[in-house]
């Protein structure tokens, strides 16, 4: 695990502000060299810190619809079915959870049919899946980088 400095945290902030800065314009920021911002910027990207990825709008991209499926699953059948739902090329996130559901996965679909058969076709025949609750994101503020363009 790489050890963030208050530095490398405060550049990684600006850097999600912007990513389009330049090192001088950081390093102005941060009080420091422009040399050293890229010092610092080849170490994080090097690291596996950061990385650099394009965010689209979907606005202009095309509009998506971005869902929160939680899952009760049986216990003995959590892992298999979290990497079932991994292997799908709709979800975007996916974590074992505590409270009510025992499985959380984030995906995306380009319709709500598409979003109908993914959970008749697909999620309903996981084994270990008891019942789910899908929620329906009508406004993603922040995390849009988990999102993608497919």
């Amino acid at each position: 695990m790489y050890n963030l400095d208050e530095r490398n945290k405060r550049l990684i902030k600006l850097l999600q502000e912007n990513a389009w800065q330049s090192s001088e314009a950081l390093a102005k920021v941060l009080k420091i060299s422009s040399a050293t911002v890229r010092r610092r910027l080849k170490q994080l990207v090097q690291s596996g810190a950061i990385r650099a990825v394009a965010i689209t709008s979907p606005g202009i991209t095309g509009a998506r619809i971005t869902t929160l499926i939680a899952l009760n699953v049986s216990h003995e059948n959590i892992d298999d079915v979290i990497h079932e739902c991994v292997g799908h090329p709709e979800t975007k996130w996916v974590a074992s959870a505590t409270g009510r559901f025992d499985v959380l996965v984030l995906a995306e679909f380009s319709s709500t049919e598409e979003l109908s058969r993914y959970l008749q076709e697909k999620l309903i025949k996981i084994e270990g899946v008891k019942d789910s609750e899908t929620f329906v994101c009508l406004r993603v503020e922040k995390g849009r980088q988990i999102l993608s363009l497919d």
